[in-house]
């Protein structure tokens, strides 16, 4: 079990390895959505933590391979984008297999024949798209200048947490758009588009990718003062 903390009123956060039975776990999740990562809280009381259990995200990699010279906090933020995106993808698929044979109250066309249905699949397909495009490039550049001795640049690794956070803030959109387009059918607790709504916005709120998070970025892309250390 790996948990951040900070050694000895040292202003930056270290890394710590603990076994985990030398840790509490609270059941503390419950949660509007992402109830099976089950990230309960935990308290470690009193344990000695030896000094070779110990690091800092920030001292660079210890193994000289592209994998770890790949931006950490970046892997941890296109992690959460990308189960955002297969979340999104399946809503618009579960939306597709809903409105071939839905027919609203009082309606005798099925919801895939509604122009309105047909305008929002066509948006939020082309919307989905665009993010996933844009995701999986910035990955594949950052891959590759990982393969250089040199560390990744910073512009590169703003790039990373811009796609991240517009890959899970997208799909958020793409959810809500195809929760709206099923109605009443999507409110059950059995309905995958209900859970699939959950999931998205739980994805929304974690600090790397929630609205606040385009602050940093931006404030790099406009050149103005700003730590990079966590980027």
């Amino acid at each position: 079990m790996f948990a951040g903390c900070f050694v000895d009123d040292r202003q930056v956060p270290s890394v710590v390895a603990l076994n985990k039975d030398e840790l509490q776990v609270l059941d503390t999740w419950h949660t509007l959505g992402l109830r099976g990562t089950g990230s309960h809280d935990c308290v470690a009381d009193d344990v000695f933590v030896p000094a070779d259990r110990v690091f800092s995200v920030f001292d660079g990699p210890i193994v000289d391979r592209p994998l770890y010279r790949f931006p950490v906090f970046g892997f941890f933020a296109l992690s959460i984008g990308a189960a955002a995106l297969g979340n999104a993808r399946a809503a618009i698929d579960d939306l597709v297999e809903l409105a071939g044979g839905k027919k609203g109250l009082g309606s005798t066309r099925t919801l895939a024949e509604r122009s309105a249905t047909q305008a929002a699949a066509a948006t939020a397909e082309s919307a989905l798209g665009a993010a996933r495009a844009l995701f999986y490039e910035v990955i594949e550049a950052a891959w590759q200048v990982s393969h250089d001795a040199e560390a990744v640049p910073v512009t590169m690794r703003n790039r990373l947490r811009l796609a991240a956070t517009h890959a899970v803030r997208t799909s958020a959109d793409v959810v809500r758009s195809m929760y709206d387009l099923a109605g009443g059918t999507a409110i059950y607790d059995n309905a995958p588009l209900q859970r699939r709504f959950r999931d998205a916005f739980t994805a929304t709120a974690h600090f790397q990718v929630n609205e606040a998070s385009r602050e940093l970025p931006g404030r790099v892309l406009l050149d103005q003062p700003a730590d990079v250390s966590m980027l």
